[in-house]
């Protein structure tokens, strides 16, 4: 390899580490309208997809400490979008489940994020677009793979 060319994982590396700067950049401008901090739109996308899970799935599934999760939850349900139940299981563990307001702005948040990236790639052609989408989600499941290989 010559002096001056990365190699693909250093190119990878660096091209990740600009586009997750830049993804918060036009978050934090709030140029896609409706907008909530990552965190929480990640907890609810998890729980819209899973439906009810324990604050230690959370934290497993996001590599964060409890004390950090149950932050945000706090923060979540102060806001009326998620609350806890009881497991029928284990009365010790509380689950956590939407609310019936949190699906429609979590569809209006999506909503603003896509209308942000179809903007961004206007200029792409819809192969190309279809390729980063499959080599993002492919990237993710490898990495979520190895999450769970390690627990």
């Amino acid at each position: 390899m010559n002096m001056n060319e990365q190699s693909p994982f250093s190119m990878i590396e660096s091209q990740i580490s600009i586009f997750i700067r830049r993804a918060e950049a036009a978050r934090l401008s709030n140029i896609m309208g409706k907008e909530m901090d990552r965190s929480s739109y990640l907890i609810l996308q998890h729980l819209e997809k899973a439906g009810a899970v324990a604050i230690k799935t959370i934290s497993t599934i996001f590599q964060l400490d409890i004390s950090t999760v149950s932050r945000q939850i706090a923060a979540l349900e102060s806001k009326g979008l998620i609350r806890r139940l009881t497991d029928p299981n284990d009365a010790r563990i509380s689950l956590l489940e939407l609310t019936k307001e949190a699906p429609s702005l979590l569809a209006e948040v999506r909503e603003s994020r896509e209308a942000f990236f179809k903007q961004l790639l206007s200029d792409w052609s819809e192969d190309d677009v279809r390729s980063l989408g499959k080599l993002l989600l492919k990237f993710n499941e490898t990495a979520e793979q190895r999450i769970r290989s390690r627990n």
